[in-house]
């Protein structure tokens, strides 16, 4: 068994994006090349805008933290792949991110068992962060308003979680772990110190996260009981979240106040919940104390949402692969897949053309031959960033079948249907395959 690891400006951009998304489908070119096409096309405003500039302190401001997991679903009573980070450009001004540096921060969040002491540097240190894990942004830049998503996985995270990262903007794939799955619509950060395990995985527990300049260079903290770990000074800190386990935990802050006041907490471990940055008259609050500056939530990270409606014919082909999609015959086998945090699925793939792909929802399933439900259902919102374009039509990949099953042997050598749908402006287009599961790669 394989385990996984409308206004007229408006009008005329989506007009442009269709026109450069035929010429890209026809000419085969990659999906880079079609945003820049499209990124060419957007309608200019009036005069020269100004050229993006490197963020400052205050610019770049954490807009959400998702790390506590998902609650059970889907089979799986605890699920962390799903964490995420948003940040927002709170300026008026575009920001240049290439180089930009993220990190979650060295120590304990709480007293996790009864002999759990803090464990952080906070006030032998004050002048530094001493951080554990640190990524760089290798390119972007973000316009007055506009957030960026880091996906710990950036893939569809259904049915175990609500939230799908197949449209994030970078995600922290660990090149040297045969467990982490690369994900082929997003873009990877760049790894430059990592002290965490087979994945980017931050506390479920809290985790304190900072935003650090592209220019100061890491210093070095070497008499810690894990060996050296990575400083940098709190001068180059462009914003900071601490949180803690709980309201109890204030002693194991980690931030120095003069980053971070205060401290914020979720519900607890997999409770599905997710920390805002709260807005005053629309305006991003920020007063470096997370105790104030945060509430409580529903993990959302904020995508677009338009539709690309329906301009040819319709067609939908259900098929398999993770890295390219691969058609799927009637009869053939499919490899049953052990989930990495439990569970047992279906990798599957679509190949759909004539509608979308902005706006698109799918769903998918399977049931036995006599039409009794196997699985649970997987659902997916598409946009335009979280499909791959084909020779005719786009390629989604990375969604499964879970199958609602307690042991392999229920399963394998059984005759099912898989089955997926896709839904746009009121139309829906389906396809099955009646497939043999099967359990042969170890």
């Amino acid at each position: 068994m394989r385990a996984q690891k409308g206004s007229g400006a408006g009008r005329l951009a989506a007009l442009a994006h269709s026109i450069n998304t035929r010429v890209a489908r026809e000419f085969m070119l990659p999906l880079s090349v079609l945003l820049f096409l499209s990124a060419c096309t957007e309608p200019s405003p009036k005069g020269e805008a100004p050229p993006p500039r490197p963020a400052a302190t205050g610019d770049l401001l954490i807009s959400q933290l998702y790390t506590s997991g998902a609650t059970e679903a889907g089979g799986a009573d605890h699920y962390y792949s799903d964490q995420f980070i948003e940040i927002v450009n709170a300026t008026g001004d575009t920001l240049e991110l290439e180089g930009l540096r993220i990190a979650d921060v060295y120590g304990v969040s709480g007293k996790i068992n009864p002999n759990t002491q803090a464990d952080s540097y906070r006030e032998s240190h004050p002048d530094v962060v001493v951080l554990l894990t640190v990524w760089e942004i290798p390119f972007s830049t973000l316009l007055p308003g506009e957030t960026l998503l880091i996906a710990q996985d950036g893939g569809n995270h259904r049915p175990f979680s609500e939230v799908d990262l197949s449209s994030a903007d970078f995600e922290a794939f660990v090149t040297d772990s045969p467990r982490d799955e690369d994900s082929p619509t997003v873009a990877n950060l760049e790894s430059l110190v990592y002290n965490s395990g087979y994945d980017w995985l931050m506390t479920v527990f809290g985790p304190s996260v900072v935003l650090l300049d592209g220019e100061t260079a890491l210093g070095e903290l070497t008499d810690t009981p894990y060996g050296a770990l990575p400083t940098i000074s709190t001068d180059a800190v462009l914003d900071g979240v601490d949180t803690v386990m709980d309201g109890n935990s204030l002693d194991f802050k980690r931030l120095p106040d003069s980053v971070d006041q205060g401290a914020a907490w979720a519900e607890g471990p997999y409770t599905g919940t997710a920390l805002h940055r709260l807005k005053i008259d629309g305006a991003w609050q920020d007063s470096d104390n997370s105790s104030d500056d945060f509430a409580l939530g529903l993990p959302a990270p904020q995508r677009p949402s338009d539709s690309g409606g329906i301009f040819g014919e319709p067609m939908v082909e259900l098929g398999v692969g993770t890295s390219g999609w691969s058609a799927l015959e009637e009869g053939a086998a499919v490899e049953l897949v052990a989930g990495p945090q439990g569970g047992w699925h279906i990798d599957t793939a679509l190949w759909f053309d004539g509608f979308g792909p902005d706006g698109v929802t799918l769903a998918y399933d399977a049931v036995s031959t006599d039409a009794q439900a196997l699985s649970y259902v997987t659902q997916a919102n598409l946009l335009s960033n979280s499909v791959l374009p084909a020779e005719e039509g786009w390629h989604r990949l990375g969604d499964r079948v879970v199958l609602d099953i307690q042991d392999p042997d229920q399963i394998v050598g059984a005759e099912i249907i898989l089955r997926v749908s896709a839904s746009l402006d009121g139309q829906s287009w389906s396809d099955t395959r009646q497939v043999v599961v099967v359990d042969e790669e170890l």
